[in-house]
């Protein structure tokens, strides 16, 4: 049983809710970008690569909605990731207008191992979790998020 006394003694108690979290993602962010340059990603990059392999292919508008970026900003990480051949971009068989991007080979391959390693960070962080303290913090951050994402 969790005594409330505990709680106060508690850094991120202390720091709150959004500097704690905004440590957590600055820490989690920095090991990972040291990470990436051995695949030679930027983290803007990995997100787009990660984001693709997750969806399988998307638009170039409906890529920048998943990660929250402005259009302009995608275009550019893009363009970048199409030079290196790791991505594809085709036009819309209905609609010229549209541009679907996929992963290449290479692409597929890159976000694999790049993924493989970054465990690595994600291991780290839970390291001094047990698993029902993980499910715990899942659960807490699916209700965050979803707090977070209505009208209200």
């Amino acid at each position: 049983m969790l005594d409330t006394k505990d709680i106060a003694k508690s850094p991120s108690y202390k720091r709150g809710l959004g500097a704690s979290l905004r440590l957590a993602y600055h820490l989690y962010g920095k090991l990972l970008q040291k990470l990436l340059v051995e695949f030679d990603l930027s983290m803007a990059q990995y997100i787009h690569l990660r984001t693709l392999r997750e969806e399988g292919h998307a638009s170039q508008s409906e890529l920048s909605a998943l990660l929250g970026i402005e259009k302009a900003s995608s275009t550019r990480v893009l363009d970048e990731l199409a030079q290196r051949n790791l991505i594809l971009r085709e036009r819309h068989p209905k609609d010229r207008r549209v541009i679907i991007v996929s992963l290449t080979d290479e692409g597929h391959a890159k976000i694999d191992q790049a993924m493989t390693s970054a465990r690595s960070i994600a291991d780290r962080a839970s390291r001094n979790l047990d698993e029902g303290e993980l499910f715990q913090l899942f659960l807490a951050l699916d209700k965050m998020i979803e707090n977070l994402s209505g009208d209200e």
